[in-house]
């Protein structure tokens, strides 16, 4: 069974609940154990413990396989590029990071570092930070091609697909002929914008099957709201992680963390978020 988190930004804190969590007895005697971790960026920024995340995904690495793509806020510190949203307290623990931190993000003989996505072919798994659109094919003369990577891509919540400087915004059918030149039936996993979705294509109809109503569920000392997706044959779907690590929202303490689990075996993706 995979856990899947995204966006824990420097959140030291949210980042062991969701660890917490899921290594508990009562959560491997519902849903299985964790087997693989995929991380869908956003390790970095607005959060104030980035030397322990960074430390705490080592660690990680060395006990579970891990998938793990770059985000946005990632690219910025690795890049010197400025974001905005990282407090003062935050801004000075990243830039107390050395070499040796840093070693998390592989090096590519290209001087960039890690992934922008990640194909797992078995389980016909596609995951991305933002979106999977390739950057050639959307970025027009007068736009940034950073906010057009896949970092940067966001699900457009309009009728339209459209650029701006929070980054391009891709239509959902747009993102599943991207993902059929990869597979048949299959899942995209992507972060970024800290709020979950899910939505499924059949055939050539495509439906939001995220507003049903989410059950309650208890685990130690934390109340979860869940979400459960049988996952059908002759479909393709996308479902969007909510926010991981709480320091990296606007409001700060008034966010929970979330998670993912996909169980291969019975063919389901469950959502959780904290209350």
């Amino acid at each position: 069974m995979d856990l899947v988190f995204s966006d824990i930004h420097a959140d030291i804190v949210g980042l062991e609940t969701i660890l917490k969590i899921v290594s508990s007895f009562e959560f491997e005697e519902k849903y299985g154990k964790i087997s693989r971790i995929i991380n869908l960026g956003d390790l970095l920024e607005r959060g104030t413990n980035p030397r322990e995340v960074l430390q705490k995904m080592q660690d990680l690495s060395k006990n579970y396989p891990l998938i793990s793509v770059m985000g946005n806020h990632d690219e910025g510190v690795l890049y010197k590029k400025s974001i905005s949203g990282s407090s003062y307290s935050s801004v000075k623990a990243h830039e107390l990071l050395s070499e040796q931190d840093f070693e998390f993000f592989h090096q590519n003989n290209d001087g960039t570092f890690g992934e922008q996505q990640a194909l797992d072919t078995k389980n016909k798994l596609l995951c991305v930070h933002g979106g999977p659109i390739n950057p050639q094919k959307i970025t027009k003369e007068g736009d940034d091609p950073w906010l057009c990577q896949k970092t940067w891509q966001r699900l457009s919540e309009e009728n339209n697909e459209f650029y701006s400087y929070y980054g391009y915004h891709y239509k959902a059918s747009s993102a599943f002929e991207e993902g059929k030149a990869s597979f048949e039936n299959f899942i995209i996993l992507c972060g970024h914008q800290h709020m979950e979705a899910a939505i499924q294509q059949t055939k050539n109809e495509i439906t939001n099957i995220w507003p049903f109503r989410s059950t309650t569920e208890k685990i130690k000392s934390y109340v979860m709201q869940k979400r459960e997706f049988d996952i059908a044959k002759n479909s393709n779907y996308l479902f969007r992680v909510g926010l991981g690590g709480p320091q990296g929202h606007h409001s700060g303490g008034f966010a929970r963390p979330h998670f993912g689990v996909i169980q291969h075996d019975t063919k389901k993706v469950i959502l959780f978020g904290l209350e």
